[in-house]
């Protein structure tokens, strides 16, 4: 029961409100997750259900496929052909009808080099496939890991945007039962209360949408968002000593060697298409019949020379298209590097946001909370300034697991993308 004095009254509801804001955390049961989300998925499981993503497998399949058709690819260039001639012819001596003919077997073969150059374009183009299937599941596997991380910082931020709702709606009751509050106090702590039960909403639908997203990056259906379990990935980052070495070999990155490799396909086919039309020889054996009905059989040869059509039709968009992916590896590597550099400096840069976070931030935040918090009963803090406190808490733990995530994802993307390049990367 309230004291009858109405000071007393006030400080009694003060200090009620105090030691509600100060133990009704540890008091709280653990939050659950929104009930459109699914089962929970750890960080190497998302990686390893992205680097399962049908448009993965359908890559891997291709380069697959073609190396199984290609190493069939015969070094005889051409099918044999059979040319039949039949005929009949009336014997001047006795006028009767006789069977005359001839039956040609030719084979031919290119001089020019066109079977190894065959075997050389096909090569090619299965490298320019391998190295694409590896960068779209790099390409899946960073999207899922940023999801999932993001996805981590959402359900962190749920959490506690849940846990401030809580106290606020009691504390919003404990004043509103108090005897004669102010009517400005009474409207200032439902109104906080109001604004922690919005932030909680939004900070819920944030979980969900990101648990869609994460299924997206996996390239998975489903009906529920997922969520995420476990700890946050922290990778070694390299030494900045390492940087001008992993710079350099940037352009080992699957998606910057896969334009190399497809200027080089483009000019193995030019290649091909030029001795396609080159020297060319036919042999083959020709059997002859005659209105006497004597048997014959001769040796046929035949030469091609590459004086008019030398393969430049064919050729010519094979050359521009040799010419313009080497001009697109040229750029890629360059915005490879750029890119590998910039991710480089945000391991640093993120690490620096999150050092002061947790170390001046979140600790000042939370001490000027609890010193409104104590105050309150002495009558040297409103309930304005306390409730103004604690938003400003709340904010700075939601920005420690943004910054969290952020740095855990700047090191995981400099890791992924090491390990990914061609011998020279890091494992």
């Amino acid at each position: 029961m309230l004291p009858s004095n109405p000071a007393m009254r006030t400080l009694a509801t003060k200090a009620a409100a105090t030691a509600l804001l100060l133990f009704a955390a540890q008091a709280l049961a653990a939050q659950t997750m929104p009930p459109e989300v699914g089962a929970p998925i750890t960080f190497d499981e998302a990686l390893g259900l992205a680097a399962q993503a049908p448009a993965v497998a359908g890559a891997e399949a291709a380069a697959a496929d073609q190396r199984r058709i290609g190493d069939s690819v015969s070094s005889v260039i051409a099918n044999p052909t059979l040319n039949v001639q039949p005929g009949v012819g009336r014997d001047p001596l006795d006028g009767r009808w006789m069977y005359l003919g001839e039956t040609t077997i030719l084979q031919g073969w290119n001089l020019s080099g066109l079977p190894g150059d065959r075997k050389a374009a096909v090569r090619a183009e299965g490298e320019q496939l391998l190295a694409e299937a590896r960068a779209v599941a790099l390409s899946h596997r960073l999207a899922a890991a940023q999801i999932w991380m993001e996805l981590w910082a959402a359900q962190q931020s749920l959490a506690d945007s849940l846990q401030e709702a809580d106290l606020a709606r009691k504390f919003s009751e404990r004043v509103a039962r108090a005897a004669a509050p102010a009517a400005f106090t009474r409207a200032e702590v439902a109104a906080y209360a109001a604004d922690a039960h919005v932030q909680a909403l939004a900070a819920e639908g944030e979980v969900v949408d990101r648990g869609y997203q994460l299924a997206v990056a996996m390239g998975r259906e489903t009906r529920q968002a997922l969520v995420v379990v476990g700890p946050l990935p922290a990778p070694p980052a390299p030494e900045r000593a390492d940087w001008p070495a992993l710079l350099e070999a940037a352009g080992k990155l699957p998606a910057v060697a896969a334009h190399k490799l497809a200027s080089d396909a483009s000019r193995a086919r030019e290649v091909e298409a030029r001795s396609s039309h080159g020297w060319g020889l036919g042999t083959g054996v020709k059997a002859t019949r005659d209105l006497l009905g004597t048997w014959g059989v001769q040796a046929v040869a035949e030469f091609s020379f590459p004086i008019f059509d030398r393969g430049e039709r064919e050729a010519a968009p094979q050359a521009a298209a040799a010419a313009r992916a080497e001009g697109e590896f040229q750029e890629a590597r360059a915005v490879a590097a750029t890119e590998l550099a910039r991710a480089l400096h945000d391991v640093e840069r993120s690490g620096e946001v999150l050092q002061a976070i947790e170390k001046e931030l979140v600790p000042a935040a939370e001490a000027n909370a609890r010193a409104r918090e104590a105050s309150i009963s002495s009558g040297g803090t409103t309930e304005l300034e306390v409730l103004v406190a604690r938003r400003v808490w709340v904010e700075a733990r939601a920005r420690r697991n943004r910054a969290l995530a952020s740095h855990a994802w700047a090191r995981v993307k400099v890791w992924m993308l090491l390990a990914d390049m061609t011998p020279g990367g890091a494992k």
